[in-house]
């Protein structure tokens, strides 16, 4: 039996993957590729699909889309003080969740199960042996391990976009934010890989740059194309899964959620989520956000960790690392002060966040 892990990271596509590999469970499955659930939720929407139901809205149901998160989650916050999200509910013990599994795997006689997590990046800053905790599960098996990453200044402001969606009240990536990763998962990417070779000496390791990733197509294509089993034809596809906030508006959010009651600040977000592009900010890829002086201190503390990455490689990890220390033309506070301008307080949803965003524009606190 061969099990393919996908470890993420964060932001490199994932959750596009999962919706896809859960809407083909069925006939992956047909083909002796398990996507296995952990918990009933999961086991009654496989159910609904093998019975030709269109089963539940992957969007309303976390656990559903993503059972692999949900159980790399578990598996951390029984050994540490890490919470499981609060999107993950009523979740089984994790030693249940294997049980299942693995009676998914013997009754269903799979010759490869995928399992999906980009929360699995976690595992060697959380406790490294919980790597071969999950490997122990399937004895004699062949291993896998693909993970994506991302040049970091890229992927630092799509985490700090990501954690802003979800009301998170965290310091601007020029004020303190981005030097708050140099030590996790979110920056240093070599404590993302190395406890997985460490853990697992015997397995294939499939390290792939973003900008391969996108090169191909996608998430989905890459994985489909770079792990060692052919997948059958005819297969769903899921397209995009999250969007995104406009860098422009990143800020506006930041500030809400700090200034503004949780359930208001999630208002003012997702109406930038959904009508920030109409109002034409300025492009995401001519914003700054970190500033000439940052950029040459994430390129010192990346050096080595890009060293390593490329060692493993055997060529440059990311054949634009020069990009990391080169500033963008447009200053973060000169885009968020365009954007609201181009936002009309009576099109927000409340009195109140207009007022608000009337507020930021007038007293140029930007």
């Amino acid at each position: 039996m061969k099990v393919i892990f996908y470890i993420g990271h964060h932001k490199v596509g994932s959750t596009a993957l999962q919706s896809f590999l859960t809407l083909n469970w069925c006939r992956l499955a047909k083909h002796g590729i398990l996507y296995p659930a952990v918990e009933t939720r999961g086991f009654a929407a496989n159910l609904a699909r093998a019975l030709g139901y269109p089963g539940p809205d992957l969007e309303r149901d976390v656990n559903i889309r993503e059972p692999h998160s949900a159980l790399a989650y578990k598996m951390m916050a029984e050994v540490s003080d890490r919470k499981v999200p609060q999107q993950f509910k009523r979740l089984p013990a994790s030693v249940q969740m294997m049980l299942a599994l693995q009676n998914q795997v013997r009754e269903i006689g799979s010759e490869t199960v995928i399992l999906c997590s980009e929360a699995f990046a976690n595992f060697g800053q959380v406790k490294p042996e919980l790597i071969r905790t999950l490997a122990d599960w399937f004895p004699g098996a062949e291993f896998e391990i693909y993970c994506a990453l991302r040049r970091p200044d890229e992927y630092l402001v799509s985490w700090h976009g990501q954690r802003l969606k979800v009301g998170e009240k965290i310091p601007a990536l020029s004020a303190g934010g981005a030097e708050s990763y140099f030590d996790n998962i979110h920056f240093n990417f070599r404590t993302v890989v190395e406890p997985w070779l460490q853990q697992l000496p015997k397995a294939r390791m499939i390290l792939r740059p973003y900008g391969d990733i996108l090169a191909v197509g996608g998430s989905t294509e890459d994985f489909m194309a770079q792990i060692s089993v052919r997948m059958p034809d005819r297969l769903v596809p899921a397209g995009q899964a999250n969007s995104s906030l406009p860098r422009a508006a990143m800020e506006i959010v930041r500030r809400g959620n700090h200034d503004l009651p949780p359930a208001r600040a999630h208002a003012l977000a997702q109406y930038l989520l959904t009508q920030g592009a109409a109002l034409k900010p300025v492009a995401n890829g001519t914003v700054e956000m970190f500033g000439a002086e940052l950029r040459a201190r994430l390129v010192a503390q990346f050096a080595p960790i890009h060293d390593y990455l490329s060692e493993l490689l055997g060529r440059p990890f990311f054949d634009d690392i020069d990009a990391l220390g080169e500033t963008l033309p447009v200053p973060e506070a000169e885009a968020v002060r365009d954007l609201l301008a181009r936002i009309d307080p009576a099109a927000l949803p409340g009195q109140d966040l207009g007022d608000y965003v009337l507020h930021l524009r007038n007293t140029h606190a930007i």
